[in-house]
């Protein structure tokens, strides 16, 4: 069975990477044989190019060749659904923020706006048409590839200032899906939302949680660093603060690392170690594995923590409100893991000290459930894939 992997390969960014890889490899454990649909948004590209440094981009490239087997390169829907329809018994979309759509009337853009900025996201693009993500053409039929979505996301996504134009297209869209699993409760409101409850979506935890289980990084991948007694972070705090975390690191006798994102953005520390660019996703994914501890505000760097036992705290930027949290994806993954405080809002009402930060990083039995909860996901994952595929024979 071909399954072509439709999600951001592509993208300058480790966890986008790494979640592509996790997704090929467990099709491939499954006696499938994956591709990965080797489309280029034309706008991400630009997007991207204009925020990660070359040697960094070129990293991700190098990442796309050597471990992922990928189709002919694709930069329209049109050439995507010629390829799918002609080499394909099944289209896998997902993982990562595949579903997630931007209106124009999102009072959070129309603020942007205002303000000056851009009203796309760094992910997304506002559009009055679906994206190719929602395999938006008709369905052919027995004869066509059937259409899973697998650990789909679109978190945070204002779906009920979606224009009616667009929600038809995705009702329509949706309901041709033959299996869609998702990654967070939001996701999985949206989704019965737009399908107007057609579409009844499984929960599935990040493929990046199942990593270990189906790839083993090669030692040219793992970094000559020892990050066995640093705490990494990866978080804009002010120097005040972080001097102050690091005393209290030094008094437990660890250091105090920061992690550079893919721009190049750091925090204004210099820290005990450092890391520099370019940095491949695997190195990345290491480095976070072996580390004392980490402090940053990343999805795949909570999963990547919490899949190797690493204790973590995420710092939350996104202003939610309290009461609505549990839209952001790195509460929800603290939610379900029992480990809440391990998700600390950071905004002007709400500022942890380095003293409250560092009792939630090494507290025990939050951190016991986070690695149970990191067993119980790894095995979730690789069950939902193989129902996902076995729901087709």
């Amino acid at each position: 069975m071909k399954v072509g992997i439709l999600t951001f390969h592509s993208s300058y960014n480790f966890g986008a990477n790494l979640q592509a890889l996790a997704v090929q490899e467990i099709l491939r454990s499954k006696g499938c044989q994956p591709v990965v649909i080797d489309y280029r948004d034309p706008w991400k590209e630009e997007m991207l190019r204009s925020k990660v440094p070359s040697a960094q981009a070129e990293v991700h490239e190098t990442f796309v060749r050597r471990y992922l087997d990928t189709s002919p390169r694709f930069r329209c829907d049109k050439e995507v659904r010629e390829y799918c329809d002609d080499h394909l018994d099944v289209i896998a979309v997902g993982s990562d923020q595949v579903f997630r759509l931007l209106s124009r009337w999102d009072p959070k853009l129309l603020f942007r706006r205002l303000c000056g900025a851009k009203p796309s996201s760094s992910w997304t693009q506002v559009d009055d048409h679906l994206p190719v993500y929602y395999l938006p053409w008709p369905k052919n039929g027995s004869a066509g590839p059937r259409r899973v979505a697998i650990a789909a996301c679109a978190v945070g996504m204002s779906y009920f200032f979606l224009g009616k134009p667009l929600r038809r297209e995705a009702r329509r869209s949706l309901s041709d899906f033959d299996f869609i699993s998702v990654r967070d409760n939001w996701t999985r409101i949206v989704v019965m939302w737009l399908s107007r409850g057609r579409a009844r979506p499984v929960l599935c935890p990040d493929p990046v949680f199942a990593l270990n289980d189906y790839f083993s990084i090669p030692q040219d991948e793992i970094p000559d660093i020892d990050t066995s007694r640093a705490i990494m972070v990866a978080a804009p705090f002010d120097k005040a603060w972080l001097e102050e975390f690091r005393k209290l690191s030094h008094d437990r006798g660890l250091m105090v690392g920061h992690l550079p994102d893919t721009t190049g953005a750091t925090t204004s520390d210099d820290g005990d170690v450092t890391i520099n660019l370019p940095l491949s996703p695997l190195a990345w994914y290491s480095l976070l594995s072996k580390a004392a501890g980490y402090v940053g505000s990343r999805f795949h760097g909570l999963v990547s923590c919490v899949a190797n036992h690493t204790p973590v705290v995420t710092v939350d930027w996104s202003n939610w409100p309290r009461l609505m949290r549990w839209a952001t994806r790195t509460y929800d993954l603290c939610q379900k893991a029992g480990a809440t405080n391990r998700c600390m809002p950071v905004n002007w009402l709400a500022h942890p000290s380095p003293t409250a930060l560092m009792r939630n990083l090494m507290e025990g039995s939050s951190q016991a459930a986070m690695n149970q909860y990191a067993e119980q996901a790894k095995a979730r994952v690789a069950h939902v894939i193989g129902e996902s595929i076995a729901h087709l024979v």
